[in-house]
């Protein structure tokens, strides 16, 4: 998809800016030889306002020659930018055709192998069967790589065009300033500053309001968290002691080791420094995983499936099957989707639990683990590791404080996404999409469109004590807000079925209808599906806790 903007017509009206500097130049050279060749006493008066226009005009031969400097700069650059954008286009469209056909010789051979080990065939000729479907998958691999980097060099071409644009306009401004000198322009540029002042303190104090907002609702929520976790500790006990064989004391015993529990996940998680975040190289089975990009909405959950399959470390059986699996690291996706406007859009993906069993066997790496999941719900005053390691992957990435972003999470990645979007304002959180997270009593602010995907009967969304409290179930919502809730195409599976990423990404799919039109259309261009998005980049950044 080309560039915008027409290098030849910008060519077109440059020339007639040079044009009309050079006319400009010639009449204040004819007004400066009036002023200073006529002698009579008649003239002095014009002679006098020849000479004050001849000044004027140099002004606006200065104002007239910057900005046709600047704007025959920037065409030649334009022109460039687009000869590389269109360079870049024709090569991944080439890529992208034999990565195809490389796509579907690898499904046949695939389906080839198969065939052979199902007639037990000679296993010289497996072997051989096997052998070209490796090479059919490492040429896929090879022309996914030079989409890639076609795409990359066509946003290189868009950054030189955007470099190019700033540099005219600053050359532009210089031209300005530099004949800017009136009294009437001192004064204006004093009432600008003192505009600039206010604005700037007016600024300050926006954001410190609205930090201490932030904080206040961390505060409310946190304290609100540890009354329910004391109300339901004391049911527990009241619950135990009642029983003959257990009795007070016993029940007393309990309830201690559990309050110790948790205060110790808790401690365990928000006490450590922020992880040490980098950018993740993906191995070749985890980029074997990979199944593109999400092209809209209604696939929005691919990603959070996709990152919770990556960081492990496996270690296998003699058989080749699995016999360990160790999260390593915490791995999210952040995803740039640029449009033909020039706007830019940040997707971000959060992985779920990885890991349980940390207060038992150690922990093991990754920090979306159980304390993370207990410091999140229990104490949202502290900022967790997990949350304190994303923002710093979006701040590597180059996340600007303006640019729209939206939080995509399954479980624990979900209850991450709506932490974020309602207790924290360093970013700009446009969407918030989510699948199995509790997160109905979160103060998401009404600026955030939030979709929520729960299943029935899935226990993760009801540990949310506020969600029954509203309509059917549910936390009354605003306009912002969509709620699905549907039964698990996995229901069948039990509660592992009920609470899938892969379950909870296919009815987000069937049920994206239950989605208004409006909300539907806005969240798309977050996605390369998007009929007005142009290019993207995929980036994954990694951590561990310390």
């Amino acid at each position: 998809m080309t560039l915008p903007g027409n290098p030849d017509a910008l060519a077109e009206r440059a020339a007639t800016y040079v044009t009309s500097a050079s006319r400009i130049d010639r009449a204040a050279a004819d007004l400066r030889a009036l002023a200073y060749t006529s002698t009579a006493t008649s003239l002095d008066a014009i002679r006098e306002k020849s000479a004050r226009v001849a000044g004027d005009l140099d002004e606006a031969h200065g104002r007239y020659a910057g900005t046709a400097n600047a704007l025959v700069e920037y065409a030649a650059a334009l022109r460039s930018a687009h000869t590389k954008a269109d360079q870049a286009d024709a090569a991944e469209s080439t890529a992208q055709g034999h990565a195809d056909r490389a796509d579907t010789q690898v499904g046949a051979l695939q389906r080839y192998v198969r065939n052979l080990e199902d007639a037990a065939a000679p296993v010289g000729t497996i072997e051989e069967a096997e052998r070209r479907l490796r090479d059919a998958g490492a040429a896929s691999r090879r022309y996914e790589s030079a989409v890639s980097t076609a795409q990359q060099d066509h946003e290189a071409a868009r950054r030189d065009m955007e470099a190019a644009a700033q540099r005219a306009i600053s050359l532009i401004n210089g031209a300005i300033e530099a004949t800017n000198e009136s009294w009437l322009d001192h004064v204006g540029n004093f009432f600008e500053d003192v505009g600039s002042f206010l604005a700037d303190l007016g600024a300050w104090v926006v954001e410190f309001l609205q930090n201490l907002w932030d904080e206040l609702q961390r505060l409310v929520a946190t304290v609100l968290a540890v009354l329910g976790t004391v109300l339901i500790l004391v049911l527990v006990y009241a619950l135990l002691s009642m029983i003959p064989v257990v009795g007070p004391l016993i029940a007393a015993l309990v309830v201690g080791i559990l309050a110790g529990f948790l205060l110790g996940s808790v401690l365990s998680d928000v006490l450590k420094p922020t992880p040490k975040v980098d950018r993740y190289t993906r191995t070749d089975s985890e980029e074997d995983l990979y199944r593109g990009q999400p092209s809209s909405l209604a696939t929005a959950l691919k990603d959070a499936g996709y990152v919770d399959s990556l960081g492990h470390i496996y270690t296998y059986g003699p058989d080749g099957k699995v016999t360990g699996d160790n999260a390593d690291e915490s791995v999210i996706s952040v995803t740039k989707v640029v449009d033909a406007d020039g706007i830019v859009r940040w997707r971000v993906a959060l992985p779920s639990t990885q890991e349980w069993l940390s207060r038992f066997n150690g922990d093991q790496g990754a920090t979306n683990d159980l304390d993370s999941n207990l410091a999140l719900m229990l104490t949202p005053s502290l900022r967790s590791q997990y949350e304190r390691a994303v923002l710093e992957a979006m701040q590597q990435a180059g996340v600007g404080a303006d640019d729209p972003v939206m939080l995509v999470g399954f479980s624990q990645g979900g209850i991450v996404a709506g932490h974020m979007a309602a207790y924290n304002s360093d970013y700009n959180w446009d969407a918030v999409v989510v699948a199995g997270a509790p997160i109905d009593s979160m103060p998401i602010p009404p600026s955030t469109t939030v979709v929520s995907v729960q299943h029935e009967w899935d226990p993760v969304p009801r540990l949310d004590t506020v969600i029954s409290v509203g309509q059917d179930g549910y936390a009354v919502h605003g306009s912002n807000w969509t709620t699905i809730s549907a039964p698990s195409p996995l229901a069948a599976e039990g509660v592992g079925g009920i609470h899938h990423a892969a379950a909870y990404n296919s009815t987000l799919q069937n049920r994206i209808g239950q989605v208004p039109a409006s909300t539907r259309d806005e969240l798309d261009a977050y996605f390369i599906g998007d009929d007005n998005a142009y290019g993207y980049s995929q980036s994954y950044y990694s951590w561990q806790e310390r």
